[in-house]
Protein backbone atom coordinates (compact mmCIF):
# COMPACT_ATOMS: atom_id res chain seq x y z
CA UNK A 1 0.00 0.00 0.00
CA UNK A 2 2.69 2.62 0.76
CA UNK A 3 4.28 1.91 -2.64
CA UNK A 4 1.07 2.97 -4.42
CA UNK A 5 0.95 6.16 -2.41
CA UNK A 6 4.55 6.90 -3.24
CA UNK A 7 3.89 6.31 -6.93
CA UNK A 8 0.79 8.46 -6.87
CA UNK A 9 2.63 11.24 -5.05
CA UNK A 10 5.47 11.02 -7.54
CA UNK A 11 3.04 11.20 -10.47
CA UNK A 12 1.28 14.18 -8.91
CA UNK A 13 4.62 15.86 -8.27
CA UNK A 14 5.69 15.27 -11.87
CA UNK A 15 2.35 16.56 -13.12
CA UNK A 16 2.72 19.73 -11.03
CA UNK A 17 6.20 20.20 -12.45
CA UNK A 18 4.94 19.80 -16.00
CA UNK A 19 2.02 22.18 -15.42
CA UNK A 20 4.24 24.77 -13.69
CA UNK A 21 6.89 24.49 -16.43
CA UNK A 22 4.25 25.01 -19.12
CA UNK A 23 2.87 28.01 -17.25
CA UNK A 24 6.35 29.54 -16.90
CA UNK A 25 7.02 29.10 -20.63
CA UNK A 26 3.58 30.57 -21.43
CA UNK A 27 4.28 33.62 -19.26
CA UNK A 28 7.65 34.17 -20.96
CA UNK A 29 6.08 33.80 -24.40
CA UNK A 30 3.35 36.23 -23.33
CA UNK A 31 5.91 38.78 -22.16
CA UNK A 32 7.87 38.53 -25.41
CA UNK A 33 4.72 38.77 -27.54
CA UNK A 34 3.32 41.71 -25.52
CA UNK A 35 6.59 43.58 -25.88
CA UNK A 36 6.53 43.18 -29.66
CA UNK A 37 2.86 44.20 -29.80
CA UNK A 38 3.57 47.39 -27.86
CA UNK A 39 6.69 48.17 -29.90
CA UNK A 40 5.37 47.44 -33.40
CA UNK A 41 1.55 47.93 -33.39
CA UNK A 42 1.38 51.60 -34.29
CA UNK A 43 -1.54 53.69 -35.54
CA UNK A 44 -1.04 57.20 -36.98
CA UNK A 45 -1.46 58.81 -33.55
CA UNK A 46 1.61 60.38 -31.95
CA UNK A 47 0.26 60.22 -28.37
CA UNK A 48 -0.69 56.56 -28.72
CA UNK A 49 2.70 55.71 -30.25
CA UNK A 50 4.46 57.39 -27.31
CA UNK A 51 2.23 55.52 -24.85
CA UNK A 52 2.66 52.03 -26.35
CA UNK A 53 6.36 52.36 -27.06
CA UNK A 54 6.74 53.73 -23.53
CA UNK A 55 5.06 50.61 -22.17
CA UNK A 56 7.45 48.49 -24.22
CA UNK A 57 10.41 50.31 -22.66
CA UNK A 58 9.38 49.01 -19.21
CA UNK A 59 9.64 45.47 -20.55
CA UNK A 60 13.16 45.66 -22.00
CA UNK A 61 16.59 47.07 -21.27
CA UNK A 62 18.46 49.86 -23.05
CA UNK A 63 18.85 47.86 -26.25
CA UNK A 64 15.16 48.47 -27.03
CA UNK A 65 15.62 52.17 -26.31
CA UNK A 66 18.51 52.27 -28.80
CA UNK A 67 16.31 50.70 -31.49
CA UNK A 68 13.50 53.15 -30.70
CA UNK A 69 15.91 56.08 -30.99
CA UNK A 70 17.27 54.75 -34.30
CA UNK A 71 13.72 54.44 -35.68
CA UNK A 72 12.94 57.95 -34.46
CA UNK A 73 16.09 59.39 -36.06
CA UNK A 74 15.27 57.68 -39.36
CA UNK A 75 11.83 59.30 -39.31
CA UNK A 76 9.91 56.03 -38.94
CA UNK A 77 7.38 57.35 -36.41
CA UNK A 78 6.86 60.70 -38.15
CA UNK A 79 6.39 58.85 -41.47
CA UNK A 80 3.65 56.72 -39.91
CA UNK A 81 1.85 59.83 -38.73
CA UNK A 82 2.31 61.89 -41.91
CA UNK A 83 1.26 59.08 -44.25
CA UNK A 84 -1.59 57.86 -42.00
CA UNK A 85 -0.04 54.40 -42.01
CA UNK A 86 -1.13 51.64 -39.66
CA UNK A 87 1.53 49.16 -38.53
CA UNK A 88 0.63 45.80 -37.07
CA UNK A 89 2.67 42.76 -36.18
CA UNK A 90 1.48 39.17 -36.16
CA UNK A 91 3.42 36.62 -34.14
CA UNK A 92 4.26 33.58 -36.24
CA UNK A 93 6.22 31.77 -33.53
CA UNK A 94 8.52 32.20 -30.56
CA UNK A 95 11.39 29.85 -29.84
CA UNK A 96 12.64 29.91 -26.27
CA UNK A 97 15.62 28.04 -24.83
CA UNK A 98 15.03 27.63 -21.09
CA UNK A 99 18.69 26.89 -20.35
CA UNK A 100 20.22 29.95 -22.01
CA UNK A 101 16.99 32.00 -21.66
CA UNK A 102 17.44 33.10 -25.27
CA UNK A 103 14.44 33.68 -27.51
CA UNK A 104 13.83 34.17 -31.20
CA UNK A 105 10.64 35.96 -32.24
CA UNK A 106 9.33 35.32 -35.75
CA UNK A 107 6.63 37.65 -36.95
CA UNK A 108 5.01 39.32 -39.93
CA UNK A 109 4.77 43.10 -39.96
CA UNK A 110 2.07 44.73 -42.07
CA UNK A 111 2.27 48.43 -42.88
CA UNK A 112 -0.95 49.72 -44.46
CA UNK A 113 -0.71 53.02 -46.30
CA UNK A 114 -3.23 54.79 -48.51
CA UNK A 115 -1.24 53.98 -51.63
CA UNK A 116 -0.14 50.41 -50.89
CA UNK A 117 0.32 47.77 -48.24
CA UNK A 118 3.73 46.51 -47.28
CA UNK A 119 4.34 43.10 -45.73
CA UNK A 120 7.62 42.38 -43.98
CA UNK A 121 9.14 39.39 -42.26
CA UNK A 122 10.52 40.09 -38.80
CA UNK A 123 13.04 38.14 -36.75
CA UNK A 124 14.25 39.47 -33.42
CA UNK A 125 16.31 37.84 -30.73
CA UNK A 126 17.23 38.51 -27.14
CA UNK A 127 17.31 37.09 -23.64
CA UNK A 128 14.80 37.08 -20.80
CA UNK A 129 15.91 37.92 -17.26
CA UNK A 130 13.95 37.87 -14.01
CA UNK A 131 13.40 41.25 -12.33
CA UNK A 132 11.10 42.38 -9.53
CA UNK A 133 7.45 42.73 -10.54
CA UNK A 134 6.03 46.22 -10.84
CA UNK A 135 2.80 47.78 -12.08
CA UNK A 136 4.50 48.51 -15.38
CA UNK A 137 6.09 45.06 -15.57
CA UNK A 138 3.69 42.56 -13.97
CA UNK A 139 5.45 39.48 -15.39
CA UNK A 140 8.67 40.36 -13.58
CA UNK A 141 10.69 39.74 -16.74
CA UNK A 142 13.10 41.93 -18.67
CA UNK A 143 14.12 41.49 -22.30
CA UNK A 144 17.86 42.06 -22.65
CA UNK A 145 20.27 42.28 -25.59
CA UNK A 146 17.32 42.68 -27.95
CA UNK A 147 18.09 43.14 -31.61
CA UNK A 148 16.43 42.77 -34.97
CA UNK A 149 18.13 40.17 -37.13
CA UNK A 150 15.78 40.38 -40.11
CA UNK A 151 13.20 42.90 -41.30
CA UNK A 152 12.74 42.52 -45.03
CA UNK A 153 9.94 43.00 -47.53
CA UNK A 154 7.90 40.02 -48.65
CA UNK A 155 6.58 39.72 -52.18
CA UNK A 156 2.87 39.02 -52.30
Amino acid sequence: MPIKHLRRDRIVTQLKTIVCYSLIITIKHGHIENFHQYFFNLPPDNDYIKWTVGKAMYMADGTALKQKQALDENGFYSDIISSSAVCTIICDSIQFDEHTRKFSYYGTQIIKRRTRDLKRTMLTTGYVENVPRTQNNPHGLMITNWRTLENKDLDY
